[in-house]
């Protein structure tokens, strides 16, 4: 566990280091500062709108660092020749994995934490009480659940693809679940990632999802991150280095 604990600490000092993180951050706060700015459809439509905007811009990026971060990770080790060093101290392929993934998926949760408070406070600001405080947290939640899934998902393809290409892969597969849904090919085979979008239901103020449900999403997203670092490993232990 100590060995996955400092490979997943090595992850987390790259999200500080670079750029990308701020800038999505800056630009959330723009976005907020503009779209505060206008005032139409009533105060109702306004509210809809506002938290549209805010709330896409926060599940893209989110997922966009995600992708990124993970499907760096194993290549960047291997192309910078860093990697034997891990591994010629007792540390396991099997934990290797598991410490990539967990500093990955602790990025991708640290980031979207801080884009969704921003957005929970300027619902404060605004005194927009309309949505309901268990839908926030149960949209949060399904978001983080669904960012472990693409980080386990980018970690095995960057067995096979370039970074660039990982990404690509990624995103095509995210915007595609979401967005195209039931009219892809073999549609009913792939994974299910608009389940776990509660963005409409928190805009347009629907209940609260029920527990079960909760539970069944939680249960499913877990068999998947398993099966996606199983794989990794899988691949990873067969490969030559």
């Amino acid at each position: 566990m100590k060995k996955i604990i400092v490979l997943a600490t090595g992850v987390i000092r790259e999200l500080f280091r670079r750029k990308d993180f701020y800038f999505i951050l800056a630009l959330i706060f723009a976005v907020i500062f503009y779209t505060g700015s206008f005032s139409f459809g009533g105060e109702r439509g306004f509210y809809r709108y506002f938290k549209e905007i805010v709330l896409s811009l926060i599940y893209i990026f989110s997922v966009v660092i995600a992708a990124s971060f993970a499907s760096r990770q194993i290549p960047m080790e291997i192309e910078s020749k860093s990697i034997y060093p891990l591994l010629s101290h007792p540390l396991g392929r099997g934990e290797f994995i598991l410490g990539k993934f967990t500093g990955v998926g602790i990025i991708s949760v640290l980031s979207f934490t801080c884009f969704y408070i921003i957005f929970v406070l300027s619902l404060l600001i605004r005194k927009d009480y309309s949505t309901p405080w268990m839908l926030l947290l149960e949209g949060y939640y399904l978001q983080i659940l669904l960012l472990l899934f693409i980080s386990s998902f980018a970690i095995l393809l960057s067995l096979f693809l370039s970074p660039a290409a990982n990404i690509v892969v990624t995103l095509l597969f995210y915007f595609g679940s979401n967005w195209f849904g039931v009219s892809m090919p073999g549609y009913v085979y792939f994974p299910h990632l608009e389940l776990f979008d509660l963005k409409e239901r928190i805009i347009h103020t629907h209940s609260i999802v029920p527990g079960w449900v909760i539970l069944f999403l939680t249960v499913y997203a877990v068999c998947y991150i398993t099966l996606f670092l199983y794989l990794s490993f899988l691949v990873f232990r067969r490969r030559n280095l």
